[in-house]
């Protein structure tokens, strides 16, 4: 007679151990084979036939070693096992049991962060930090039911814990600052990789990465600016690539003050319109021009044409500016000078 998980079974420990560790693999095969499919399911859901759908998770092994685990510890109470042998196995086997789970558990969660950012963009740039994240908060849970398995007092630790996470959050104040505010930049995404911005204190460049504690600009000249996330975040700025990298560009010409209004308007018409079909680095588009003001100085002209993003606007406005210059001078229309007014001291003459 065999008991075996409160049931008495008419047969040898011997016969009785062997088919309940056999039917243990069919049911973890089975299981872990049914909650693959369920999973499959579930990231086939709706948006699943994306091309970068979420790959499954692999969960064979922990969910059937779980399955295995939990059936043995069904049995080693019945065993008869020697006390210190009995109770050392029992407490191993309670660990890999909370182990399987949680290797399980934190699969899961990490495949259900990727298919929620895969089905929402915005908080993509986010999903590393915050499956590590998820993953650190499994693995304490782990561990403290690891713990409680083997009879260490939870409540104790804790407490200990919680003074020192108080005690190492004041030291790191400006430190977890940052990394709050880098996690708030890449959930909100006022500024992305690739973007050129500009700061109000200054500083202005494209931004090469967004770090845990700072942040990464690449000025014009190449140099790097390093900016703190909680700086960037609270920062008045202006992002030159949102809503849409392209951008207006204005070139300013003052002319003569007795040139004639028409001719000039039809020159830089005409000569805009020729850099937009020629320059690579401006978009299809009608440029505009206008007369801004008219002073002692001379006749002040605005030319609008739109350039492809920030960084062709250097080429841009130097080929513009070339070919405005060049028609002028073909069609004699002269720039206006400013009138500079010098006074000369009277002569002094040497006294008698």
């Amino acid at each position: 007679m065999t008991r075996l998980a409160g049931i008495d079974i008419d047969a040898q420990p011997a016969v009785v151990v062997p088919i309940f560790l056999l039917a243990l693999l069919v049911v973890a095969f089975v299981v872990a084979r049914l909650v693959r499919s369920a999973t499959n399911r579930w990231l086939s859901g709706p948006g699943g036939d994306r091309a970068d759908k979420t790959p499954p998770p692999q969960l064979g092994v922990p969910i059937a070693t779980a399955v295995l685990i939990g059936g043995m510890m069904l049995i080693i109470p019945e065993l008869a096992l020697p006390g210190r042998l009995g109770r050392w196995l029992g407490a191993a086997l309670d660990i890999a049991f909370v182990l399987a789970c949680a290797l399980g558990l934190s699969r899961i969660a990490a495949a259900a962060l990727t298919e929620y950012a895969a089905r929402n963009p915005s908080v993509r740039p986010a999903l590393g930090v915050t499956r590590g994240i998820v993953r650190i908060a499994v693995a304490v849970l782990a561990a403290i039911m690891a713990l409680e398995s083997l009879g260490v007092p939870v409540a104790p630790l804790l407490t200990t814990l919680g003074i020192g996470s108080l005690a190492v959050a004041l030291a790191l104040q400006e430190t977890l600052a940052n990394f709050f505010a880098g996690l708030h930049l890449l959930a909100d995404r006022p500024v992305r990789p690739g973007d050129y911005i500009k700061l109000v204190e200054g500083a202005e460049g494209f931004v090469e990465t967004i770090g845990w504690r700072s942040s990464r600009l690449r000025t014009p000249a190449n140099n790097i600016v390093v900016v703190p996330n909680v700086k960037l975040s609270q920062a008045i700025l202006t992002n030159f690539h949102l809503p849409f990298a392209s951008l207006v560009m204005t070139v300013g010409v003052t002319v003569a003050l007795d040139s004639d209004v028409d001719a000039v308007e039809k020159a830089l018409n005409e000569e805009l319109a020729r850099a937009v079909a020629d320059v690579a680095e401006l978009k299809d588009g009608k440029p505009a021009v206008r007369l801004t003001d008219v002073t002692d100085d001379g006749q002040a002209w605005q030319c609008t044409v739109e350039v492809r993003d920030v960084e062709a606007q250097r080429l841009a406005g130097h080929e513009v500016r070339k070919r405005l210059l060049a028609r002028l001078r073909r069609d004699k229309i002269a720039l206006a000078v400013k009138e500079r007014v010098v006074l000369l001291p009277e002569k002094m003459t040497p006294s008698a």
